[in-house]
């Protein structure tokens, strides 16, 4: 009997075996089925981490400058006893909000780095890919909702080679506000119609524009003219307007109120002592009917950069095909576009409508105003990427799910996909000064003065231990952008080099000639590749004229 027993419990322990290792499988179905919020959290967490490890590659491929290491050292000031950048000249964008809290708290992990810059971009980025997806998606559940949101990362997903990653990923440069951006709009989209939307659409907005002035007509104004028309609609048709527009009208009121605080904050910490925030470079106003034509093309330029699509003066090559493709993109983009654009008057979307107001409202600056060059212009107008790519997933997205075209989705997010790692495959940049600041440091020379591209950089490739200020008029004043007064401290600073770049492609700004003339002849005098560094035996930061700040 025993041996019965025996060879039955044998018998059946496959069996048993089998249900065991069937079972775990289904019961974790069975949770995910019982916990989707869960198990949605949890896929875009790994779809954020491995989209992170994408773009982080894929931003160590982009050389770093001087402008990406001056928000460095502002974001390393910020957290280290100076909140308000107390004594700093800024560009005519401060990044204040957003890019400049982010990048501290990346510095609080990893240090003073250059790695830090390529970290930050990848992480903004991320981020704007997700709530760019979040907000395609809008209110649609199950297979509409994820088609939606796959479309608009697919029409981001991946940067050109040639100039989009530069544009993108180069550090903090107008991608961080897309943040606040898109949660402004987000917040709009999926909170209930309560007084305490408007408020926090104000916050947002206040948020967005302190950081980046470009918020104004992306977001503020977008949510001023979208909500404007809603609210006035039935007055412009001689009707009495219901009370339900109420909402609308705060919402208009939320964007009055964040465009003065915003400058009421920046001109608030400008008369504590804080950063001196300059206004735009070229000024405001129109560019001339004579500068229209070009003016237009370059906008045009600007948006293939954007959407990953600049083939125009490439070989024919991998790059060149994938940049074809991304046209793909730049055709939904626009045809989304083109519809929101003819319904913008009718009962649409409200959210709709906003995208449409902030992508027109940046198109039309960035085409008639003073800052349409040809690829650098293509900063000026980034929020054309995100507004375009969602408001294609809104409203093309449904239609795709309809057709059942999900495989053709598929095969354009592969393609998306290879184009990302073809960017990820392409070797690492290293900065022209990163030889500069090894040879400083290998020579114990800690502070000196240069340019402005060999400056800021060169402290940040050293982690500080090299310190190099800009300078202008051949190397006799301090320039005022991006740097700190304090700098030029000289009871404070001890500096004792200056160094000259003289590379024909991009001359420094220090001429040898006229240093000699200013500070008297150097003690010794050192070429090192394209560079002459002049070593003195006393403190130059005693001769070095220093601006008062306004």
């Amino acid at each position: 009997m025993s041996t019965e027993l025996t060879e039955g419990s044998e018998r059946a322990a496959p069996g048993l075996g089998d249900a065991g290792r069937t079972g775990l499988p289904r019961r974790f179905w069975r949770w995910c089925g019982r916990h989707p919020r869960a198990v949605w959290a949890a896929g875009l967490a790994l779809a954020a981490l491995v989209l992170f490890l994408l773009y982080f590659r894929d931003a160590q491929t982009i050389g770093q400058s001087s402008d990406s290491g001056g928000i460095s050292l502002q974001a390393w000031d910020l957290w280290h006893g100076n909140p308000i950048l107390r004594g700093w000249w800024l560009s005519d964008e401060c990044f204040y909000t957003i890019d400049l809290p982010m990048n501290a708290v990346v510095q609080m992990v990893v240090g003073l780095r250059p790695v830090t810059v390529h970290i930050y971009a990848a992480v903004d980025y991320v981020v704007v890919l997700l709530l760019a997806g979040l907000l395609a998606r809008g209110r649609a559940r199950g297979r509409q909702g994820i088609v939606r949101m796959l479309l608009t990362v697919g029409i981001m997903l991946a940067p050109s080679t040639v100039l989009g990653s530069r544009i993108l990923l180069q550090g903090p440069d107008h991608v961080g506000t897309q943040i606040a951006v898109l949660a402004t709009f987000l917040v709009i989209d999926r909170a209930a119609e309560r007084w305490w939307v408007p408020v926090a659409v104000a916050v947002l907005l206040t948020v967005a524009q302190v950081n980046d002035v470009q918020a104004t007509f992306s977001a503020a104004a977008a949510v001023g003219a979208a909500c404007g028309v809603r609210a006035c609609s039935e007055v412009a048709r001689w009707q009495r307007p219901p009370r339900e527009r109420w909402y609308d009208a705060s919402l208009v009121v939320a964007a009055v109120v964040s465009f003065a605080l915003a400058h009421l904050i920046v001109a608030g910490i400008h008369e504590a002592g804080g950063f001196y925030l300059p206004g735009p470079k070229n000024g405001l106003g129109f560019a001339p009917i004579s500068a229209m034509p070009a003016h237009t093309w370059a906008t045009v330029y600007n948006v293939l950069i954007l959407f990953g699509a600049d083939f125009i003066g490439q070989p024919m090559g991998i790059s060149a095909i994938f940049a074809l493709l991304h046209l793909a993109g730049v055709a939904l983009g626009f045809g989304a576009l083109w519809i929101g654009a003819r319904g913008f008057f009718t009962r649409m979307d409200r959210v709709n409508q906003m995208l449409v107001a902030g992508t027109v409202f940046i198109l039309i600056a960035g085409a008639f105003g003073l800052y349409a060059d040809a690829v650098t212009g293509a900063h000026d107008i980034i929020p054309v990427l995100p507004l375009c790519a969602v408001l294609a997933g809104r409203l093309f997205g449904e239609r795709l799910a309809a057709l059942r075209l999900e495989p053709v989705l598929a095969a354009g997010l592969v393609v998306m996909l290879a184009a990302l790692g073809y960017n990820d495959i392409q070797p690492k940049a290293v900065p022209p000064s990163t030889q500069l600041a090894a040879w400083l440091e290998a020579r114990h020379l800690t502070m000196g003065l240069g340019g402005y591209w060999e400056s800021n950089i060169t402290t940040l490739d050293t982690g500080g231990r090299v310190r190099m200020v800009s300078t202008v008029g051949n190397g006799t004043t301090a320039q005022e952008y991006e740097s700190s007064a304090e700098w030029f401290n000289p009871a404070k600073y001890q500096a004792n080099f200056i160094v000259a770049y003289s590379a024909s492609t991009d001359p420094s700004p220090v001429k040898p000639s006229v240093v000699r003339a200013w500070y008297g002849p150097p003690a010794h005098v050192y070429h090192f590749e394209d560079y002459t560094i002049m070593v003195y035996d006393y403190n130059l930061l005693t001769r070095v004229t220093v601006p008062a700040l306004p």
